[in-house]
């Protein structure tokens, strides 16, 4: 059962990472939604194994540019900080804010900031600052997403 369970998740994950909303300069995409599931049900060294699977599987089976293998750390890196933060731990309102603000400022803020950059040619610290402001955006809006998608689980005791 949980290893179904996961790779429903893993193929969540690799739908919900393709669905992004918004302009280019600010998309938001949902693919932290499946990982944030699997990091709280499966904890972080499984969620750091599903990153690197559904990153390479994704990328091979629906090419979108160049693939580079620093995403791929990158999904690696989420998955562990998830995994970390909320596997058999209590879910509340300050440990998914929390969470979000790690992964934000480590992975998108941080990683994919600096891949970003190096596949762009362009100063990390230009693509700092062009960047922050939309994951600052992002931390509040993940986290109350991330706060009502655990609360319905809680409501429908999937918990």
């Amino acid at each position: 059962m949980s290893l179904t369970w996961l790779a429903v998740l893993m193929a969540l994950q690799m739908v919900l990472g393709r669905i992004h909303v918004g302009p280019s300069f600010l998309k938001v995409g949902f693919g932290f939604i499946a990982t944030a599931l699997i990091g709280y049900y499966f904890g972080p060294y499984k969620s750091m194994l599903v990153g690197f699977i559904s990153d390479v599987v994704t990328n091979s089976l629906f090419p979108d540019g160049v693939f580079f293998w620093g995403f791929t750390l990158s999904a690696i890196v989420g998955g562990f900080i998830y995994g970390g933060m909320l596997y058999q731990k209590p879910i509340t309102i300050k440990r998914i804010f929390l969470t979000t603000l790690i992964v934000i400022l480590v992975v998108d803020l941080g990683l994919n900031t600096w891949w970003v950059s190096i596949l762009g040619k362009i100063e990390f610290t230009a693509m700092f600052w062009v960047r922050i402001w939309k994951e600052i955006l992002f931390i509040p809006i993940q986290t109350i997403i991330l706060t009502t998608v655990f609360k319905w689980l809680k409501q429908h005791n999937f918990d």
